[in-house]
Protein backbone atom coordinates (compact mmCIF):
# COMPACT_ATOMS: atom_id res chain seq x y z
CA UNK A 1 0.00 0.00 0.00
CA UNK A 2 1.53 3.32 -1.04
CA UNK A 3 1.28 6.56 0.93
CA UNK A 4 -1.62 7.84 -1.17
CA UNK A 5 -3.66 4.69 -0.55
CA UNK A 6 -2.81 4.83 3.18
CA UNK A 7 -3.96 8.45 3.42
CA UNK A 8 -7.23 7.58 1.72
CA UNK A 9 -7.85 4.61 4.03
CA UNK A 10 -7.10 6.70 7.15
CA UNK A 11 -9.48 9.48 6.13
CA UNK A 12 -12.32 9.67 8.73
CA UNK A 13 -15.71 8.63 7.46
CA UNK A 14 -18.60 11.07 7.81
CA UNK A 15 -21.14 10.16 10.50
CA UNK A 16 -24.57 9.36 9.11
CA UNK A 17 -27.21 11.93 9.94
CA UNK A 18 -29.54 10.98 12.78
CA UNK A 19 -32.86 9.85 11.39
CA UNK A 20 -36.20 10.22 13.09
CA UNK A 21 -37.72 6.94 14.16
CA UNK A 22 -41.13 6.36 12.66
CA UNK A 23 -43.90 5.49 15.08
CA UNK A 24 -47.60 4.81 14.68
CA UNK A 25 -49.42 6.93 17.25
CA UNK A 26 -51.72 4.88 19.46
CA UNK A 27 -54.73 6.35 21.26
CA UNK A 28 -52.89 6.99 24.51
CA UNK A 29 -49.95 8.49 22.62
CA UNK A 30 -52.41 11.02 21.23
CA UNK A 31 -53.77 11.50 24.75
CA UNK A 32 -50.23 12.29 25.91
CA UNK A 33 -49.93 14.92 23.17
CA UNK A 34 -53.28 16.35 24.25
CA UNK A 35 -52.09 16.60 27.87
CA UNK A 36 -49.04 18.53 26.67
CA UNK A 37 -51.36 20.92 24.85
CA UNK A 38 -53.56 21.42 27.91
CA UNK A 39 -50.72 21.74 30.44
CA UNK A 40 -47.99 23.18 28.15
CA UNK A 41 -45.33 20.93 29.71
CA UNK A 42 -45.54 17.71 31.74
CA UNK A 43 -42.81 15.64 33.39
CA UNK A 44 -42.14 12.04 32.41
CA UNK A 45 -43.47 10.67 35.71
CA UNK A 46 -46.60 12.83 35.45
CA UNK A 47 -47.28 11.70 31.88
CA UNK A 48 -46.78 8.10 32.94
CA UNK A 49 -49.47 8.48 35.62
CA UNK A 50 -51.86 10.38 33.37
CA UNK A 51 -51.64 8.25 30.23
CA UNK A 52 -49.73 5.00 30.91
CA UNK A 53 -50.85 3.98 34.40
CA UNK A 54 -51.44 0.35 33.41
CA UNK A 55 -47.79 -0.29 32.53
CA UNK A 56 -44.53 0.09 34.44
CA UNK A 57 -42.84 3.45 34.64
CA UNK A 58 -39.78 2.17 32.77
CA UNK A 59 -41.98 0.94 29.92
CA UNK A 60 -43.81 4.25 29.86
CA UNK A 61 -40.49 6.13 29.73
CA UNK A 62 -39.43 4.07 26.72
CA UNK A 63 -42.69 4.84 24.92
CA UNK A 64 -42.35 8.55 25.64
CA UNK A 65 -38.81 8.37 24.31
CA UNK A 66 -40.08 6.75 21.10
CA UNK A 67 -42.63 9.53 20.63
CA UNK A 68 -39.86 12.08 21.07
CA UNK A 69 -37.53 10.27 18.66
CA UNK A 70 -40.34 10.35 16.09
CA UNK A 71 -40.33 14.15 16.38
CA UNK A 72 -43.74 14.71 18.01
CA UNK A 73 -42.29 16.04 21.28
CA UNK A 74 -39.14 17.63 22.63
CA UNK A 75 -37.64 17.26 26.09
CA UNK A 76 -35.51 19.09 28.63
CA UNK A 77 -34.51 18.67 32.26
CA UNK A 78 -37.27 19.40 34.74
CA UNK A 79 -34.88 20.49 37.46
CA UNK A 80 -36.30 17.70 39.63
CA UNK A 81 -34.69 14.34 40.38
CA UNK A 82 -36.28 10.93 40.09
CA UNK A 83 -35.16 7.49 41.26
CA UNK A 84 -31.63 6.19 40.70
CA UNK A 85 -30.28 9.75 40.91
CA UNK A 86 -31.20 10.66 37.35
CA UNK A 87 -32.74 14.01 36.39
CA UNK A 88 -36.38 13.86 35.41
CA UNK A 89 -37.37 15.07 31.95
CA UNK A 90 -40.16 17.38 30.93
CA UNK A 91 -41.85 17.04 27.57
CA UNK A 92 -43.37 19.66 25.29
CA UNK A 93 -44.96 19.65 21.84
CA UNK A 94 -43.15 20.25 18.57
CA UNK A 95 -44.77 21.47 15.35
CA UNK A 96 -45.16 17.82 14.29
CA UNK A 97 -46.98 17.08 17.55
CA UNK A 98 -49.24 20.08 16.99
CA UNK A 99 -50.10 18.86 13.50
CA UNK A 100 -50.84 15.38 14.89
CA UNK A 101 -53.33 16.94 17.33
CA UNK A 102 -54.93 18.83 14.47
CA UNK A 103 -55.29 15.57 12.55
CA UNK A 104 -56.58 13.46 15.45
CA UNK A 105 -58.38 16.02 17.65
CA UNK A 106 -59.31 18.81 15.26
CA UNK A 107 -57.35 21.51 17.14
CA UNK A 108 -55.82 24.07 14.80
CA UNK A 109 -52.07 23.48 14.96
CA UNK A 110 -51.44 27.22 14.68
CA UNK A 111 -53.12 27.79 18.08
CA UNK A 112 -51.01 25.17 19.89
CA UNK A 113 -47.93 26.38 21.82
CA UNK A 114 -44.79 24.46 20.86
CA UNK A 115 -41.19 24.39 22.01
CA UNK A 116 -39.80 24.47 25.55
CA UNK A 117 -41.53 26.62 28.16
CA UNK A 118 -39.79 29.63 29.61
CA UNK A 119 -37.65 28.64 32.60
CA UNK A 120 -39.70 30.98 34.78
CA UNK A 121 -42.93 29.12 33.95
CA UNK A 122 -41.69 25.53 34.04
CA UNK A 123 -42.23 24.77 37.74
CA UNK A 124 -45.58 26.57 37.66
CA UNK A 125 -46.86 24.22 34.95
CA UNK A 126 -45.57 21.13 36.77
CA UNK A 127 -47.26 22.15 40.02
CA UNK A 128 -50.56 22.48 38.23
CA UNK A 129 -50.27 18.88 37.05
CA UNK A 130 -49.33 17.78 40.58
CA UNK A 131 -52.55 19.36 41.88
CA UNK A 132 -54.55 17.50 39.28
CA UNK A 133 -52.90 14.21 40.23
CA UNK A 134 -53.58 14.88 43.92
CA UNK A 135 -57.27 15.30 43.09
CA UNK A 136 -57.23 12.10 41.06
CA UNK A 137 -55.79 10.35 44.13
CA UNK A 138 -58.69 11.73 46.19
CA UNK A 139 -61.11 10.33 43.63
CA UNK A 140 -59.47 6.90 43.82
CA UNK A 141 -59.80 7.05 47.62
CA UNK A 142 -63.54 7.72 47.28
CA UNK A 143 -63.37 11.20 48.84
CA UNK A 144 -64.83 12.71 45.66
CA UNK A 145 -66.20 11.40 42.38
CA UNK A 146 -66.85 12.63 38.85
CA UNK A 147 -63.67 14.72 38.75
CA UNK A 148 -63.22 17.08 35.80
CA UNK A 149 -60.06 19.16 35.61
CA UNK A 150 -60.14 21.71 32.82
CA UNK A 151 -57.24 24.07 32.21
CA UNK A 152 -57.95 27.77 32.04
CA UNK A 153 -57.77 28.20 28.30
CA UNK A 154 -60.70 25.84 27.80
CA UNK A 155 -62.93 27.15 30.60
CA UNK A 156 -62.55 30.85 29.85
CA UNK A 157 -63.59 30.32 26.23
CA UNK A 158 -67.10 30.05 27.66
CA UNK A 159 -66.94 33.54 29.13
CA UNK A 160 -67.35 36.77 27.19
CA UNK A 161 -66.01 40.26 27.74
CA UNK A 162 -62.77 41.40 29.28
CA UNK A 163 -62.28 38.28 31.42
CA UNK A 164 -60.45 36.58 28.57
CA UNK A 165 -57.27 38.59 29.21
CA UNK A 166 -54.36 36.31 30.10
CA UNK A 167 -53.64 37.83 33.50
CA UNK A 168 -57.25 37.27 34.52
CA UNK A 169 -57.39 33.57 33.67
CA UNK A 170 -57.50 30.88 36.30
CA UNK A 171 -55.04 28.03 35.94
CA UNK A 172 -57.91 25.55 35.94
CA UNK A 173 -61.53 25.03 36.82
CA UNK A 174 -62.32 21.89 38.82
CA UNK A 175 -65.64 20.07 39.05
CA UNK A 176 -66.42 17.08 41.26
CA UNK A 177 -68.99 15.70 43.69
CA UNK A 178 -68.68 15.22 47.42
CA UNK A 179 -70.52 12.16 48.66
CA UNK A 180 -71.86 12.55 52.19
CA UNK A 181 -72.84 9.23 53.77
CA UNK A 182 -73.96 10.34 57.24
CA UNK A 183 -77.71 9.79 57.51
CA UNK A 184 -77.93 8.50 53.97
CA UNK A 185 -76.05 9.33 50.80
CA UNK A 186 -76.07 12.97 49.76
CA UNK A 187 -74.28 14.14 46.65
CA UNK A 188 -72.99 17.74 46.63
CA UNK A 189 -71.73 19.08 43.28
CA UNK A 190 -68.77 21.48 43.50
CA UNK A 191 -67.14 23.73 40.90
CA UNK A 192 -63.99 25.70 41.79
CA UNK A 193 -61.45 28.04 40.20
CA UNK A 194 -57.82 27.09 40.88
CA UNK A 195 -54.90 29.52 40.95
CA UNK A 196 -51.25 28.53 41.47
CA UNK A 197 -49.48 31.52 43.01
CA UNK A 198 -46.13 32.28 41.37
CA UNK A 199 -44.94 34.39 44.30
CA UNK A 200 -44.41 37.35 41.96
CA UNK A 201 -47.91 38.77 41.68
CA UNK A 202 -48.19 42.49 42.43
CA UNK A 203 -51.21 43.59 44.39
CA UNK A 204 -52.78 46.21 42.13
CA UNK A 205 -51.31 45.16 38.79
CA UNK A 206 -51.96 41.41 38.96
CA UNK A 207 -53.78 40.12 42.03
CA UNK A 208 -56.73 42.50 42.35
CA UNK A 209 -57.80 42.35 38.65
CA UNK A 210 -57.46 38.57 38.72
CA UNK A 211 -59.56 38.01 41.86
CA UNK A 212 -62.20 40.53 40.79
CA UNK A 213 -62.57 38.63 37.50
CA UNK A 214 -62.87 35.34 39.36
CA UNK A 215 -65.49 36.71 41.73
CA UNK A 216 -67.68 37.71 38.78
CA UNK A 217 -68.16 34.01 38.03
CA UNK A 218 -69.62 33.35 41.49
CA UNK A 219 -67.38 30.28 41.88
CA UNK A 220 -65.28 29.47 44.96
CA UNK A 221 -61.52 30.07 44.59
CA UNK A 222 -58.62 27.84 45.64
CA UNK A 223 -55.18 29.43 45.80
CA UNK A 224 -52.04 27.28 46.11
CA UNK A 225 -48.94 29.08 47.39
CA UNK A 226 -45.29 28.21 47.92
CA UNK A 227 -45.19 28.99 51.64
CA UNK A 228 -47.33 29.80 54.69
CA UNK A 229 -46.01 33.40 54.99
CA UNK A 230 -47.14 34.05 51.43
CA UNK A 231 -50.69 33.10 52.43
CA UNK A 232 -50.75 35.93 54.99
CA UNK A 233 -49.92 38.46 52.27
CA UNK A 234 -52.52 37.14 49.82
CA UNK A 235 -55.19 37.02 52.53
CA UNK A 236 -54.65 40.73 53.25
CA UNK A 237 -54.95 41.54 49.55
CA UNK A 238 -58.04 39.38 49.06
CA UNK A 239 -60.30 40.19 52.03
CA UNK A 240 -61.21 43.73 50.84
CA UNK A 241 -62.17 42.32 47.44
CA UNK A 242 -64.55 39.85 49.08
CA UNK A 243 -66.02 42.68 51.15
CA UNK A 244 -66.65 44.67 47.96
CA UNK A 245 -68.99 42.01 46.60
CA UNK A 246 -70.44 40.99 49.95
CA UNK A 247 -69.23 37.39 50.18
CA UNK A 248 -67.77 35.58 53.17
CA UNK A 249 -64.14 34.64 53.87
CA UNK A 250 -64.71 31.07 52.72
CA UNK A 251 -65.13 32.19 49.10
CA UNK A 252 -61.34 32.12 48.68
CA UNK A 253 -59.16 29.60 50.53
CA UNK A 254 -55.40 29.07 50.58
CA UNK A 255 -53.06 26.08 51.02
CA UNK A 256 -49.33 25.37 50.66
CA UNK A 257 -48.19 23.32 47.66
CA UNK A 258 -45.81 21.00 49.56
CA UNK A 259 -48.51 20.28 52.14
CA UNK A 260 -50.92 19.13 49.44
CA UNK A 261 -48.32 16.97 47.67
CA UNK A 262 -47.39 15.25 50.95
CA UNK A 263 -50.84 14.95 52.60
CA UNK A 264 -53.36 15.19 49.79
CA UNK A 265 -55.87 17.89 48.94
CA UNK A 266 -58.45 17.10 51.60
CA UNK A 267 -56.02 16.29 54.43
CA UNK A 268 -54.07 19.55 54.14
CA UNK A 269 -54.63 22.78 56.07
CA UNK A 270 -56.65 25.35 54.13
CA UNK A 271 -57.10 28.92 55.39
CA UNK A 272 -59.97 31.27 54.67
CA UNK A 273 -59.20 34.94 54.08
CA UNK A 274 -59.96 35.74 57.75
CA UNK A 275 -57.33 33.20 58.90
CA UNK A 276 -59.75 30.54 60.09
CA UNK A 277 -59.22 26.96 58.94
CA UNK A 278 -61.56 25.38 56.40
CA UNK A 279 -62.36 21.67 56.43
CA UNK A 280 -63.11 21.95 52.68
CA UNK A 281 -66.58 20.48 52.99
CA UNK A 282 -69.35 22.38 51.16
CA UNK A 283 -71.82 24.40 53.20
Amino acid sequence: MNQTELAVNMKPTAKPKARKRSVVLMERDILALLELYLHRTVSSSQLARLCFSDISYETARKRLRRIQQAGFTGSASSGRMEGRGRPELIYFLTSAGARALEQHRGISWETIPTGPPHTYHKEHFLRLVDLRLALEDAEKEGVIRGLEFVTGREFWKELAGDMTEAEEQADATISFEFVETAGGETVVPVRILLEIDTGNFRQTRHWEPKIRAFLKTGLPIWVITGSAPRILTLRKWTQPLLDEVGVGPGKCVFAVYNDIVEKGVFHSTWQRTDGTVSDMRPR
